[in-house]
């Protein structure tokens, strides 16, 4: 099985390394789009009467950016290092090759100070926290300031995906675990984990929304046809990612409708945590499809 999946990406013309870089990079953005989010959107509007359970989450989240930050800075140094090899040029000449990878490159830089600034204040760090924000939002968003369609739905269909199932994350590592075993009356815990998971419920809708929309626009752009979904390895491989997808949907929609209404105690604040890991770990598997399918040859590449 290993050789026929060794065969079959020499066979489409890039390696495990190029999808090693990928989900590396889907990954780090997941990371700090879901810190900055969660802080902002969840963390402080639901736990703003509680200066030490935010604080806690705080942290937590912060090291989830430094995580994030960590995982960028080596996908760019995979990337310098593919460039390096494949146009025989220096370091500086593969980090300097564009404008966009420039700003990138401190934004990440900023981003991991920002990040590690948050995570050591004494209380909420809010300054270091808005710097990491606006840092994160240039690292996901840079390449939307194009007049390429294609690199205009990309990074945005990336920041939707982030700011569901990234946002998923923090909420699951540092909210919930939080609120259901830290310093926290056990009356408060069940009340809060249903305003943090109702807070959450609207982003992933809006999230959800945008991520078909822009799903949607990208098969298009890369199919050329319909009948490529299934005459081409692109699409095949774009069919199992869609099978994932909608597991992950049906998994959140599960959540949203049978387990958000029974918030209230610890117990269900529990059983809801664990349904969510379980899809973190199926949207975990999607960027593993999405990594191998950024780099098969799209079939619309062939129609003109």
């Amino acid at each position: 099985m290993l050789i026929q999946g060794a065969a079959l990406v020499a066979d489409a013309g890039f390696t495990f390394g190029d999808v090693i870089h990928e989900y590396v990079e889907f990954v780090g953005t997941f990371f700090i789009v879901g810190a900055a989010s969660f802080y902002f959107l969840l963390l402080r509007p639901a736990l703003a009467g509680n200066a030490s359970a935010m604080s806690t989450a705080g942290r937590v989240a912060a090291r989830v950016g430094i995580a994030g930050a960590l995982l960028r800075a080596l996908a760019t140094g995979i990337s310098a290092s593919n460039t390096m090899a494949a146009k025989h040029v220096t370091l500086v000449d593969a980090l300097t090759r564009s404008p966009s990878a420039i700003v990138g490159e401190l934004a990440i830089l900023v981003a991991l100070i920002a990040f590690v600034l948050a995570s050591r204040a004494a209380r909420d760090g809010t300054g270091a926290w808005v710097v990491a924000a606006l840092a994160t939002i240039v690292v996901a968003l840079r390449g939307i300031i194009t007049t390429d369609l294609h690199d205009f739905v990309n990074p945005v269909h990336v920041f939707a995906a982030s700011m569901w199932i990234g946002t998923l994350f923090v909420l699951v590592v540092a909210g919930l675990s939080t609120v259901l075993h830290g310093e926290l009356a056990d009356a408060d815990r069940g009340p809060l984990v249903a305003v943090l998971v109702g807070r959450f419920s609207t982003i992933a809708l809006w999230s959800a929304g945008v991520l078909v929309l822009t799903g949607l626009t990208t098969a298009y752009l890369h199919l050329g046809k319909v009948s490529a979904l299934w005459t081409s390895i692109y699409g095949r491989t774009l069919i199992v990612k869609l099978c994932v997808v909608a597991c992950v949907f049906t998994l959140g929609a599960f959540n949203n409708r049978r387990l958000k209404p029974s918030l209230g105690t610890t117990a269900a604040g529990s059983r809801l945590r664990r349904s969510a890991t379980f899809e973190i770990a199926l949207a975990a598997v999607v960027l593993g499809i999405t990594a191998v399918l950024v780099n098969l040859p799209a079939p619309a590449e062939h129609l003109h």
